[in-house]
């Protein structure tokens, strides 16, 4: 895992934070280390309780999260990848991107 880079938080973060759970994540390095443990996974079960509310029926937050269904998703969602991805990774979000540009040609000329 590399912690030395910095990653820019997705929408789907951004929808699962919240300021207070921010703030019980700043106050982990400060605390002794028996302690550690249980609250990164008192955090982390609060960031489930928080998606499993943006997933629930009826909840509008969700739609912060959505791509218009008329776009290439495929594209967008390599696109959006290319943030994250190692070298190597890059080498295969290429290729894919090729093969989808490749059939989108293909079938606009059909």
């Amino acid at each position: 895992m590399e912690n030395d880079t910095y990653l820019e938080p997705t929408i789907f973060d951004t929808l699962t934070q919240t300021r207070e759970i921010q703030m019980l994540k700043t106050a982990i390095p400060y605390m002794k280390q028996s302690q550690k443990r249980q609250f990164a996974i008192l955090i982390k079960y609060m960031e489930l309780q928080r998606a499993v509310q943006i997933f629930s029926p009826g909840n509008a937050s969700l739609a912060a999260c959505e791509v218009p269904e008329d776009q290439n998703n495929s594209l967008n969602m390599l696109n959006e990848l290319r943030k994250y991805a190692t070298p190597k990774e890059l080498e295969t979000i290429d290729m894919l991107t090729n093969l989808f540009s490749m059939m989108t040609l293909y079938t606009d000329l059909s």
